[in-house]
């Protein structure tokens, strides 16, 4: 029984462990609805780190569609959180406390 002898040659693809990284970082943002915030640039870093990975060695790594998934997925989480969020006035705290009861005049 022979071995194929080209099969040796070409190790298999795989993906990128940045890329694998970034996805399931991104993922974890949008299970916390992209409020936090490092979360968010953890997942963009890992991206990028992936896609460098894959350009510096494409014979050996995939999984360019998933870094750029995983960036896109970042920026509409951090869109979405911009717009929702409500403005706060420049003169009042963040949190104020409600007023129970009647004011004594």
């Amino acid at each position: 029984m022979e071995r194929d002898s080209s099969s040796s040659d070409s190790p298999r693809r795989r993906h990128a462990p940045w890329a694998m990284t970034a996805i399931v970082i991104a993922i974890l943002a949008l299970l916390f609805q992209g409020a936090l915030l490092p979360l968010n640039l953890a997942a963009a870093v890992c991206a990028v780190m992936g896609l460098r990975q894959i350009h510096r060695q494409p014979a050996r790594y995939i999984g360019r569609a998933l870094c750029w998934i995983a960036i896109a997925l970042v920026l509409i989480l951090a869109i979405l959180n911009a717009m929702l969020q409500p403005p706060v006035p420049d003169g009042m705290p963040e949190a104020m406390p409600e007023q129970h009861g009647t004011e004594a005049q």
